[in-house]
């Protein structure tokens, strides 16, 4: 049920993104797709529920709070195009306040934009077995291949199972960096005003990084608990620490340089943050 929610919200989202960003018909499609996004991590609230995890919960209630904001956004925006005697109706606005409401239209089809592609991409592996497998078994060979490579006798016992020096380490889609390699595929593509050359220079300064990078950390856990690096706890310090540690690093680095070199990104953020300020003030009846 709840990937099916997920399945119909993204084929909303690209549906509204075929059409132009001041199309009512894309705004209303705008609307349903964030509502049906939101509606879908709260059908998650039960399964956090029985594992204890109220982090997670709260986490889900923010997101779809979030998301509820954005419908309302483009319903709104909808409503106010339909009313002509509504001081908000484009033919009523001053040029400085469409301006701004076109900015944050075009925020908010550039966001719709790159979680339709995040989930393009990552939805497959997780959802669709035969893919999650040949993605966790490439992954799997490839660490193997790359502690070979560094004098580590490293076996594949299983698609998704690594053994070296009688320790064992199972490899799950998160070692893939999947999650990772959409979101930034969805950034790169999402970066208004930017030609495709400086598109495809993004990409390839970022994504080829992230995989390459992925596998020398699968090959450090790996080696580091066979070894026993760090002592009998060396997977934890090696996965949970050190790994997820250096990930951040990595993730913030190539964040910035994805700036650098799409800085129309930096646009698209400060265009949403005026949307979700304007509508919680809209809300709570605060003076814009």
């Amino acid at each position: 049920m709840s990937s099916s929610i997920m399945w119909i919200s993204v084929a909303v989202m690209v549906v509204c993104l075929l059409f132009k960003k001041d199309n009512k018909i894309a705004e209303i499609l705008g609307g349903v797709a964030w509502l049906l996004f939101g509606f879908y991590w709260v059908t998650l609230i039960p399964f956090f529920y029985e594992k204890a995890d109220y982090v997670n919960i709260i986490l889900v209630v923010l997101l779809f709070l979030f998301c509820l904001l954005l419908s309302l956004f483009a319903v709104r925006s909808f409503k106010n195009k339909m009313r002509p005697e509504n001081p908000d109706h484009p033919a009523a606005e001053s040029s400085d306040k469409k301006d701004k409401k076109d900015k944050k239209a075009a925020a908010f089809f550039d966001l719709t934009k790159l979680v339709a592609v995040v989930c393009i991409i990552y939805m497959p592996f997780q959802w669709i077995g035969f893919l999650n497998h040949a993605l966790i078994e490439s992954v799997a060979s490839q660490t193997v291949y790359l502690l070979n490579v560094f004098g580590y006798d490293a076996v594949q016992t299983a698609y998704d199972k690594i053994a070296y020096n009688g320790t064992f380490a199972g490899v799950i889609l998160a070692c893939t960096a999947i999650e990772s390699i959409a979101f930034f595929t969805g950034l790169v593509l999402t970066a208004r005003r930017s030609g495709p050359k400086r598109q495809a220079l993004a990409f390839l300064a970022v994504v080829p990084t992230i995989y390459v990078l992925n596998l020398v950390r699968n090959a450090f856990v790996v080696a580091s608990s066979g070894d026993l690096w760090f002592g009998v706890n060396s997977f934890e310090i090696a996965h949970h620490y050190i790994g997820k540690a250096g990930s951040g690093v990595v993730l913030i680095v190539l964040a910035y340089v994805t700036l650098k070199l799409l800085p129309e990104l930096m646009d698209t953020g400060s265009d949403l943050k005026d949307l979700v300020a304007d509508e919680v003030k809209g809300i709570f009846k605060i003076n814009q």
